[in-house]
């Protein structure tokens, strides 16, 4: 990632906007994480860190579980679970962030672009909207935001999550339905349950005909 991240915070008192001051964060401490939503339920999150800078990844032998374990999953219906929990991730190694973020992203001049590290998780989710929330105590700060189907615009609503925090609720541009087994799935399944019945009946009476010695 960038060695340090300029971020424009927008001050909001009574609904009145201030002027937006610039405050300088040490990107060490800061993780880039972007949902993408896809046309039908799928999602993927990609969660992106600059493993040399960051001291909670820096040593660490399995960093796309580190990022993993650094976001959770909560569907309406109370079930969550932590990302590396949806499959086995993607790796990247990129140099620079190709992506539009939510803050503008800086560093010092005459710093080589840094080899920047993404693990991407892609699932189809059953329930909508989801949230994601950093797990308590995890040492992680999570710069948060999604993009809807087939833009790279940031959706409004991005956050920056310390643990403890959540997003907002994210709504799929689809309603998840059931899956719905075709007559294809079925047979085939119901042939291939038979198939192993049989041999395990073949193979019962193989041993009872058998002749001791």
């Amino acid at each position: 990632m960038t060695r340090f991240l300029k971020i424009s915070i927008l001050t909001v008192i009574g609904g009145a906007v201030l002027a937006p001051p610039f405050a300088f964060a040490h990107s060490g401490d800061l993780l880039l994480a972007r949902l993408v939503l896809h046309p039908s339920a799928e999602v993927t999150l990609e969660i992106t860190a600059d493993l040399a800078a960051n001291p909670h990844l820096k040593n660490t032998p399995n960093p796309a579980a580190a990022l993993g374990d650094s976001l959770r999953v909560h569907l309406p219906g109370g079930r969550s679970w932590k990302i590396t929990e949806l499959g086995k991730p993607t790796v990247y190694l990129r140099d620079g962030f190709q992506s539009p973020a939510p803050v503008p992203l800086e560093h010092s001049a005459g710093e080589k672009t840094p080899e920047l590290y993404t693990a991407s998780w892609t699932w189809r989710a059953s329930e909508t909207p989801l949230r994601f929330e950093v797990p308590a105590g995890n040492p992680q700060t999570v710069i948060f935001w999604h993009v809807g189907p087939d833009s790279e615009a940031v959706a409004p609503g991005w956050k920056m999550l310390l643990a403890g925090d959540g997003s907002n609720p994210i709504a799929l541009p689809v309603r998840p339905t059931a899956l719905v087994w075709n007559w294809k799935a079925i047979l085939a399944l119901s042939f291939a349950g038979l198939g192993l019945g049989l041999q395990g009946m073949l193979l019962v009476r193989k041993l009872k005909t058998k002749p001791l010695r």
